[in-house]
């Protein structure tokens, strides 16, 4: 009885590092087209929620005499800071919205998005945008560094295309915190060295931020790309220290 044998075709080490290079090669392309679908999925959710936000502050409104829910903070009008509500004036949105969830971007994680929301030294809760409405003696007066002012709806019957609330495009530097919540892949958080009030701190678009979702009275939102943006004084007290906002 004869044995035959078959030879078993097998790839060579030349041929397996081409089919790996191959590989990495369309994996490369594929990546960034990945990464880009999930954040245009991520704007498309802020931009969503924030009509949420607006819709629940008209109905707000509607029950109030056409009063927005006031932007002071639990100090009162002269510590305003934009990002920060009263916790009653939370709980009014909260309430009216069904959900705490539209207060904060859905690309934000910890310490946004919770049920309890981010407490700020007694000042009030940390929301996830900016909220704009409510807010007293606006233009607050701009600082070194700042190329806008912005003016404050106190009304539904305001004029409908102020500005009412913004992606959260902001930096601190008394406390060295900066955000930008739409990069190229993804939110960016970041902390660091930003104490010297003159230097402005790291802005939104120095960390990495492309844009953010612009939010008017009248319940209009759109895109708006962080070289477009201008600088505002996001805070009615500490200067240059406070908070900075884009927009």
């Amino acid at each position: 009885m004869s044995t035959r044998y078959r030879s078993v075709e097998a790839f060579t080490l030349i041929e397996l590092l081409l089919v790996i290079a191959i590989i990495s090669i369309l994996a490369a392309l594929l990546l960034p087209a990945l990464l880009n679908a999930k954040e245009q999925a991520r704007r498309t959710a802020c931009k969503n929620q924030l009509r949420q936000f607006i819709m629940a502050v008209h109905m707000y409104g509607d029950d109030y005499s056409q009063w927005l829910p006031t932007g002071a903070s639990e100090f009162g009008p002269l510590e305003d800071h934009i990002p920060v509500l009263r916790t009653n004036t939370r709980q009014a949105i909260i309430q009216y919205a069904g959900t705490y969830r539209i207060l904060d971007c859905p690309s934000l994680g910890k310490p946004f998005n919770q049920p309890e929301g981010w407490s700020e030294y007694g000042y009030g809760v940390i929301i996830g945008y900016n909220y704009l409405g409510g807010h007293t003696n606006t233009p607050w007066p701009q600082f070194s560094g700042c190329t806008g002012t912005w003016i404050s709806p106190q009304k539904l019957t305001d004029k409908s295309d102020l500005v009412l609330v913004t992606d959260l495009n902001d930096w601190a530097p008394a406390d060295n915190k900066s955000f930008a919540p739409h990069g190229t892949r993804g939110p960016i958080y970041q902390t660091g060295d930003f104490g010297n009030g003159n230097a402005g701190g790291a802005s939104s678009a120095q960390i990495g931020g492309v844009g953010g979702n612009v939010g008017q009275l009248n319940g209009a939102v759109s895109w708006r790309k962080i070289k477009a943006m201008q600088v505002y004084r996001g805070s009615h007290h500490n200067g240059a220290d406070g908070c900075w906002a884009m927009w």
